[in-house]
């Protein structure tokens, strides 16, 4: 009995120390998180919040007149939804607050180090009392927006001196309007970036501040959400083959065993093939074959002639079947070593024929003013003697360019030149549909001439007959065929961010390369 005393002491212990550790563990990760003024008047401030661990028995904050640190308040906030909410009153006009946030846990009250100075308005807001009573604002697809501000004597304001600002930008006014009595409408007319979040809405009068208020805006209409889900796959980017992973990186080619969740080694890769110190490569399935984009080769026709050393593109094929490997020198399309580059090195399949695309351009143009020299390359694999054979190349101007074939019907699509009275000052995103003799049909031509859409589809995809694009971190764009329109995608789940990477079919369901992960994302249009 004695014996059993004793652990029921070691248990009761190591329970005590446990729940310290716990409640230690709460305490050090507590953050304070999405904090917005709510609004500000004379007299008032509306405040709200998150805590990011739950724990805490209570929480609010502190706060204090700047000019009298030693009167000192508490406000304990009160949960509203998803946030904690809660409102400093009684405040005197024109005057500065300083307030903490705090919380409790096991009556211990811990105060976040952060430190906040509010100013209230002056006492000549309180004649207007102007005051947004939408709990929420909705915009466009261009972040087009309306808002009405009601309030007192706004028909004795001069329009000229009052300037309304949202996201500290100046929104267009219209005449107030009567409600009834001393009651007006002011109605405001703006854009906004189109996301769903908390604006400032903030008023000046002859430059004093007259209003001040946080309002969500919201989407009014569908839009394209993407969801991702981490999968249990290797943080690398994998090349797929009769629907099995394969990699090659650290000189070795591997191949994820699905059933295992390991990577098994399959063998070395030799020497004059693929090097992914340079890169980490992927290939494209066809004809039992996986095709690598070409990379520079070099060659010294005479060694004791440095001078004399070139460059050439060289793509490659590896056969899982039997490790085989093919090379393909390209070199009539031969370069000085260092003064040019390969671009848009790609791969793509038109009815059940590969094409391989590339460009080579200047490293560095002569002078600021004169544009890199840009030399576009198409070839045909044949398959009968495993080699390509050169087609000829648009004689339209594109840049960072792919080609994507859907439906057996083949598109182009990059960055064109946008010209001004002949001079050409910009470029622009485009698509064209090929022909079958493969010339051009302009199919879609963003932006004008003062704002275009400059950007670079790095990586693309077909999904759901649409074409996806991986733009930059954060910025994905899908293309309707059908209404010829080009969409932002936006994120589904609550990630900061996602960098810019591949896409790859497996297991019949959609993949994205990034950040060192691989996830499963799917699409979908909604609210």
């Amino acid at each position: 009995m004695e014996r059993y005393k004793w652990l029921i002491v070691l248990l009761l212990f190591c329970s005590a120390l446990a729940c310290k550790k716990q409640t230690t563990s709460i305490e050090q990760k507590t953050a304070v998180e999405n904090l917005f003024i709510e609004l500000i008047t004379s007299r008032q401030i509306d405040i709200n919040y998150n805590l990011s661990h739950l724990g805490y028995e209570s929480t609010g904050i502190t706060y204090y007149k700047k000019a009298d640190p030693a009167s000192q308040t508490t406000i304990l906030a009160i949960r509203e939804k998803d946030r904690l909410a809660l409102s400093l009153q009684s405040l005197t006009p024109n005057s500065e607050y300083v307030f903490k946030i705090f919380y409790k846990i096991n009556g211990k009250q811990i105060t976040d180090v952060k430190e906040y100075t509010l100013k209230t308005l002056t006492e000549e807001a309180e004649k207007y009392a102007m005051v947004i009573k939408s709990p929420s604002i909705n915009y466009d697809e261009k972040g087009n927006f309306t808002i009405d501000i009601e309030g007192e004597n706004l028909q004795n304001i001069n329009l000229s001196q009052l300037e309304i600002k949202v996201n500290l930008r100046t929104a267009v006014l219209n005449y107030p309007t009567q409600i009834s009595g001393a009651k007006y409408k002011l109605t405001i007319k703006g854009i906004i970036p189109a996301n769903n979040m908390n604006y400032a809405v903030q008023g000046y009068y002859q430059g004093k501040e007259i209003f001040f208020q946080s309002v969500p805006f919201i989407y009014d209409g569908d839009r394209y959400w993407m969801s991702l889900q981490l999968t249990s796959l290797r943080g690398y980017a994998p090349s797929v083959f009769n629907n099995e992973l394969y990699y090659f990186f650290n000189k070795q080619v591997t191949k994820w065993n699905d059933p295992e969740q390991r990577l098994v080694e399959l063998e070395g890769i030799p020497d004059g093939t693929i090097n992914p110190a340079l890169a980490q490569p992927t290939a494209l399935e066809f004809d039992g074959k996986l095709f690598f984009s070409p990379l520079p080769a070099g060659y010294l026709p005479d060694p004791e002639k440095y001078s004399e050393y070139y460059s050439y593109p060289q793509g490659y094929a590896y056969q899982p079947g039997n490790s085989k490997w093919s090379i393909f020198a390209f070199k009539d399309q031969h370069y000085p070593n260092s003064s040019r580059i390969i671009t848009n090195s790609n791969y793509f399949v038109h009815k059940g024929e590969l094409y391989l695309t590339y460009s080579i351009v200047n490293d560095r143009a002569p002078s600021p003013m004169t544009p890199s020299k840009i030399d576009n390359y198409l070839y045909h694999y044949n398959k009968s003697n495993n080699n390509f054979e050169r087609r000829n190349f648009f004689s339209q101007e594109i840049k960072n360019y792919h080609f994507i074939s859907i439906n057996n019907q083949l598109y182009l699509l990059g960055l064109v030149p946008v010209f001004d009275q002949g001079f050409k000052v910009s470029a622009t995103f485009a698509i064209f549909r090929v022909t079958d003799n493969f010339s051009l049909e302009e199919y879609y031509k963003g932006g004008t001439l003062v704002s275009p859409e400059s950007f670079t589809a790095r990586y693309i995809t077909i999904y759901d007959q649409k074409i996806l694009m991986s733009v930059a971190e954060n910025d994905f764009r899908i293309f309707d065929l059908n209404e010829r329109k080009l969409y932002p995608v936006y994120f589904k789940n609550n990630i900061s961010n996602v960098h810019i990477g591949n896409f790859f079919l497996y297991n019949n369901k959609h993949h994205l390369f990034a950040d060192q992960k691989n996830y499963e994302i799917s699409i979908q249009k909604g609210r």
